[in-house]
This record gives C-alpha cells, structure tokens and sequence, in this order.
C-alpha cells in the first residue's frame, strides 16, 4: 500500500485493497474559512486530510476517501475568502458520500469533522444513519466534547491553558499547523485573540459570527505555538478518535 488516500489510488488498486480486508473508510469534513491572519482558509481540510490518514494507520485496513469541503461556516462570513454551504447541502453530499461507498462494499464509515461548525451536524447524521443504512457501521469520531476533554488533557500535561490553546487558529491549531504545514504559517502574524471562555459565548459566536467576539478571528492566543505541542496534540486526537471508533466497532 503507497498511500491510503483514495484519489490517488486506481479504481484496480482500490478494489484489490478491498479484497485484503480494507473495508472501512474514513471521510474527513473540513471547512474552507478564515483562519486569523497567520494560517491558510484552508486549514481545517489540510488537517482533515492529515488526521484522517493518521486515524487510517492508527486502526489499519481503512482507506481515506476526499475530505468534503467546504463545510458549515456561516459564522466566518464577515471575513474574506470563507465559504460555507447550506445546511441541506451539507447534509446532501455527506448522503451521496456514504451512499457511494457502501455500494462499493465498505461496511464502516467513520466521519471525521475537523471543524468545529461540522460537529454537531455530522454527530446528528452519524445517529440517524443505522435506519437509512442498516448493515453499515456509520461513526462520527471526533466531536465538542472530545475536544473540550483534549483542551484539559493539553492543559495538564502540557501547562498550556484551554483557553489560550483555544478552539479555532489558536496555540492548538496553529501548533498543528507548525507540524505538518508550516510552509503555510506566518508567526509574523500570530496575535491573541478571544481568550475568555469560550463555552459562555459559544453559543453567541454561532448565532452573530465569530467576528462578534474575535476581531482577527482567533480564538486562543497563536503566539504560543509550538512544533513539539502539535505532536503531542495529534497523538491525542488520534488516540481519541481511534478509541471512539473502537468503542462502536
């Protein structure tokens, strides 16, 4: 196997690999918005990318299919550049997706959202799936709460505050970024954002847009970003991710 990601495996080689037991397929759900001034638009889909290969070897004979994007980010609208689709959109190709792979023959769907305005739409999904698709596993491995757990995990071992780590382009996310694209980084750029608490507007961000409570569109502080906590983040969200699916399986 040279790679996992499906695009870049024949419809021959894909089928071979079906036949050696690779019958689980993960599907990232990124975003393509604002990421404050310092990372890419495209930032949630890199890491869908990433994360998904990485849960991929992490639970073996599982395929990586192409991340959908964009995704649910209405609440980055007030900045340049961001897309967002319709909630009905998103749930229509998220439909054509799964369809797609169980007439393949693939018997688990992990769905694996990588941006936080996919969570609660993709984890509805995931629940309701069994009656549409009875015999096909369907699990949304990553949701609000893991992450909130992983801040506090970060927190503790790390010495990193959750706040400060923070949920979108923050020193998490940005550190994240330093590992695996940091061609795509400017520290330059790296600024405090919202650093209260981000459960007491939450709600908030999602109803009046994020530019309600950011004006750069970080929610964390960037400027704390390391190589060595983006390693140590992705290993625990892996390991999470990992331990959801496993749990359903």
């Amino acid at each position: 196997m040279k790679t996992l990601l499906l695009e870049e495996m024949s419809w021959l080689q894909i089928k071979e690999a079906m036949a050696e037991g690779y019958k689980s397929v993960i599907i990232g759900a990124g975003s393509i918005e604002q990421h404050g001034p310092h990372l890419p638009e495209g930032t949630d889909s890199m890491l869908g990318y990433t994360f998904a290969e990485a849960l991929a070897k992490e639970l073996g004979k599982a395929l990586v299919a192409p991340t959908i994007r964009p995704g649910l980010s209405e609440h980055h609208m007030a900045f340049p550049g961001s897309l967002t689709l319709r909630e009905s959109t998103f749930i229509a190709v998220l439909e054509d997706y799964v369809d797609c792979y169980i007439r393949h023959g693939f018997e688990t769907v992990i769905l694996l959202p990588t941006h936080g305005g996919n969570f609660s739409t993709v984890d509805k999904f995931a629940k309701e799936a069994p009656a549409k698709y009875p015999g096909t596993k369907i699990i949304c491995a990553l949701n609000h709460e893991v992450m909130t757990k992983l801040g506090e995990e970060a927190e503790k071992e790390d010495g990193i505050a959750a706040n400060i780590g923070g949920s979108h382009s923050g020193g998490t996310e940005t550190s994240l970024m330093l590992l695996y694209y940091p061609h795509l980084v400017d520290m330059s750029k790296a600024e405090e954002g919202f650093v209260g608490n981000f459960a007491d507007v939450r709600d908030n961000m999602f109803k009046e847009g994020i530019h309600a409570i950011t004006k750069n569109g970080i929610i964390g502080d960037a400027r704390v970003a390391r190589v060595d906590l983006g390693k140590k983040n992705a290993e625990r969200m892996v390991r999470a991710s990992a331990k959801i699916v496993r749990e359903q399986l």
